[in-house]
């Protein structure tokens, strides 16, 4: 089973690139994580049924209070509007007293806001919260389709055999329920928009698969950034969990105080001979990340892929930068890494190919930031077809 839908590589160069801080160590990392089953009531914010809205916006802004009003300000069936007046009355937002139509509180609610708020009673619902201190998780890892929650009473298979996995020993704090019905910003945490009486029917350990990228900040300061399987930008909420629990950083650390920085570049080197890429020159940097810098027949057809140049190579644990002194292939890295993007996207935002095109300049220490600079640079290449089509981008 492959867990993560992206590269390794892709975590470190946001590290690097994106956060600006130098990447020395990657670790697959099983965070324990509670699933918690609750029942509660809760309203719901659903988009309006077009004549829905106008109904309610003509009885609480147009003073029409009954059906034939409300039929004939809008030149609409009656039978149609009482129809849906009734289904309104249904969900709590109107009732009918002595023929005219009003609004209830919920009615009100809505009007305001824009959407149609539902209460259901006795909604039954999953959240997940981190095992170490019971903290909500964000909407992101309820996306099924992207995040796997493991069971945690299984042996792991495949990829996942090879991450470490943390446990936790503390039960579940169901003072989080209130706490989370309480918060502001329930939306984040996959809460709908009000919910009142959180009862506790169940609960189970999971785990969920984290990257971790060890990395160092320009003071110095050692940063332990997660990365789940949801997307490859650093997720600030689960770094802050990571970071701020003794017990997952103790783990971490540990990680760290067991590798023998020589052996580690010693078995880089056997690695390297393996794969036979000519003379190479292996330098490691005051923070602890090694770059391997190859000649120029150590990428592209019979070495490494030029797209990993600039970029990152996991060994194990283990992190190195690849390097190539020469500009050619550095250019031809980069014009690689943007066909890719420009043919595999349906429609191409210039903004994000244009900050695209920075980063990976940044990355391949080129000179080119634009969209203008690479058009530039694939006429000369020879691309005419991707010149004319970036300038037509331009």
């Amino acid at each position: 089973m492959k867990l993560f839908g992206y590269p390794e590589q892709r975590a470190l160069e946001d590290a690097a690139y994106g956060q600006g801080m130098t990447p020395t160590r990657l670790i697959g990392l099983m965070l324990p994580v509670w699933c918690v089953t609750i029942s509660a009531t809760v309203t719901v914010a659903e988009d309006y049924e077009l004549i829905d809205r106008f109904l309610e916006r003509g009885i609480a802004e147009g003073g029409l209070t009954t059906t034939a009003d409300l039929a004939g300000f809008y030149a609409l069936d009656e039978v149609l509007v009482d129809r849906a007046l009734r289904f309104l009355a249904l969900i709590n937002h109107v009732r009918l007293v002595d023929g005219h139509w009003a609004l209830t509180d919920l009615g009100k609610r809505s009007v305001a806001d824009g959407r149609r708020y539902v209460r259901l009673v006795d909604d039954r619902r999953k959240l997940y919260f981190d095992a170490f201190r019971s903290r909500p998780l964000t909407r992101a890892y309820y996306d099924a389709r992207k995040v796997s929650m493991l069971p945690a009473h299984k042996e792991l298979e495949d990829d996942a055999r090879w991450f470490r996995v943390l446990f936790s020993v503390r039960g579940f704090d169901p003072g989080a329920l209130t706490a989370l019905a309480g918060n502001p910003q329930r939306d984040r945490f996959n809460l709908p928009a009000r919910i009142e009486n959180p009862r506790l029917l169940g609960q189970e350990q999971v785990l969920l698969p984290l990257r971790v990228v060890r990395a160092v900040e320009a003071g110095g300061r050692v940063r332990y950034l997660a990365y789940g399987q949801a997307s490859a930008e650093v997720d600030w909420d689960l770094t802050g969990i990571l970071e701020s629990t003794p017990d997952v950083l103790l783990a971490l650390e540990n990680e760290e105080r067991v590798v023998d920085t020589r052996g580690e570049e010693e078995r880089t080197r056997a690695w390297l001979d393996e794969k036979d890429v000519g003379p190479y020159h292996l330098t490691r940097s005051a923070a602890g990340l090694m770059t391997v810098a190859v000649p120029e027949s150590g990428v592209g057809q019979g070495g490494f892929p030029l797209h990993r140049l600039g970029s990152f190579v996991v060994h194990g644990s283990s992190v190195f930068r690849l390097w190539c002194a020469a500009e050619r292939p550095r250019r031809q890295a980069l014009l690689d890494r943007v066909v890719t993007y420009v043919i595999g996207a349906g429609r191409v935002d210039t903004a994000h190919l244009t900050a695209l095109i920075s980063r990976i300049g940044r990355q391949l220490e080129l000179d080119i930031s634009t969209v203008a600079d690479l058009a530039a640079l694939a006429e000369k290449a020879g691309a005419r077809d991707l010149a004319d089509r970036l300038r037509d981008l331009d």
